[in-house]
């Protein structure tokens, strides 16, 4: 296939290079195709044209420019012919933050200005090394595509799979919006957090011979820990379930503790029930595993919280499947301002239950990301999502929680794709 790259920096040379080592016909539209920039892919061989030139001479088109040039590159490509133009870009702006969110994206921008264009959002959720080498030992570093025209996103879910990437299609276009906090996250845990750029987010399936429960569950943890945990759900159970069986005291505070099936449940795992006031009182860790509507309610029964490692576990979704805080705050933020005392985390928000009892996946434990502000909280926090069984990885200050909550959507999304939910992230 031919190909026209629009950008030719550390991204676009290096998916035009895999492309072409793949067997595709790439062009790279660039303005001053004489430029000493680009001398190593004049030497790689690279044919080097207009950017209108290499539209006209492909199949396709990559966009793959800074965000603050990306309108300009558009506008001076002209009619793209119904093409498929597979966007690579994401909106960050000053102080790696996204400047579109949580009812727009950058995706839907895009299609926007590219209106002869059938857009598809690709290649933006990881960086340039993986781009050339997606590999990790038996495992692949995942690649998302969403689109509203099917044949565009199988196009570009074709040459995600052509150039190494475990490549899943994750839904409509609309769905960059989940997928542009996924690649601001790489960023920050890459370049920011000290990860280093060789590092990858991939999709764990479950395989013939995987453990049937946690593998830590036969051991007692280094520090035990009190906890209650309000609410007494799938998430809410399967952290009680996994936390007694490492020898943490576990309470589940509720409004009718007397209920027989809450009296049942705790007394199957070794945990008891008490009033949300009482469990909160006497926890070092108040663990939040309520849906984010019954939020306010639970918070005015626990009190103040005060000095308390509070992990979130919410997610706040709209109807229809959407964030209803976007990419300027997060439900832990707006958790922490009603608490200000509390030493509130997110945690245990992106993965279904089944991670909870089985988070082993062909011998690679399932990632369970977290963050907060506080150090001495942030080792306690650690210690328990390793005894739950996952490999826990700090996200950073409490404001990361606007790039983990989106990744509850993109979880959903993946396991509609796989039609299973025992599937999990996991950090290569």
């Amino acid at each position: 296939m031919k190909i026209g790259i629009i950008g030719a920096g550390n991204v676009g040379s290096t998916l035009g290079r895999a492309l072409s080592k793949a067997g595709h016909a790439v062009l790279y539209g660039v303005r001053d195709a004489q430029s000493p920039k680009l001398d190593a892919l004049r030497r790689d061989g690279g044919l080097l044209v207009s950017p209108r030139e290499a539209v006209a001479r492909s199949e396709a088109v990559l966009l793959a420019t800074p965000w603050g040039a990306t309108e300009t590159a558009l506008r001076e490509l002209g009619d793209l012919g119904g093409r498929p133009l597979l966007d690579a870009t994401n909106p960050i702006g000053p102080g790696l933050t996204l400047t579109l969110g949580q009812d727009d994206s950058g995706g839907e921008q895009v299609a926007r200005w590219a209106t002869t264009a059938r857009v598809v959002k690709v290649f933006n959720t990881t960086g340039s090394e993986n781009m050339g080498r997606p590999s990790y030992g038996a495992a692949r570093a995942a690649m998302f595509v969403c689109g509203d025209d099917d044949e565009a996103s199988l196009l570009a879910l074709g040459l995600a799979r052509d150039i190494g990437f475990d490549a899943l299609r994750v839904g409509p276009l609309a769905r960059a919006r989940v997928l542009e906090p996924v690649g601001l996250l790489w960023i920050k845990l890459a370049l920011v957090l000290g990860h280093g750029r060789e590092v990858a987010l991939g999709v764990l399936r479950r395989e013939e011979g995987d453990t049937t429960e946690t593998e830590a569950a036969a051991d007692r943890a280094a520090v035990p820990r009190s906890i209650a945990i309000l609410g007494s759900g799938h998430i809410g159970a399967g952290l009680a379930r996994a936390w007694t069986r490492r020898g943490h005291t576990v309470v589940f505070g509720a409004r009718q503790p007397e209920r027989p099936e809450l009296v049942h449940l705790a007394s199957s795992m070794g945990a008891r029930a008490a009033t949300v006031a009482d469990a909160a009182r006497d926890a070092e860790v108040v663990v939040l595993a309520v849906p984010f509507g019954a939020q306010g309610d639970v918070l005015a029964q626990a009190g103040e919280l005060e000095d308390k490692v509070v992990v979130d576990c919410t997610n706040a979704v709209a109807p229809g499947m959407r964030l209803a805080l976007g990419h300027v705050t997060s439900a832990a933020e707006e958790l922490q301002r009603k608490r200000p005392r509390a030493r509130v985390f997110k945690s245990f928000n992106a993965q279904g239950a089944e991670n909870l009892a089985r988070p082993v996946y062909g011998g690679l434990r399932a990632t369970n990301f977290f963050c907060g502000d506080d150090a001495d909280g942030k080792r306690v926090l650690a210690g328990l999502v390793e005894d739950v069984g996952f490999r826990a990885v700090d996200a950073g200050p409490l404001e990361s929680a606007r790039l983990l909550e989106p990744l509850m959507l993109l979880w959903v999304a993946i396991a509609q794709t796989l039609g299973t939910r025992d599937c999990a992230f996991g950090w290569l």
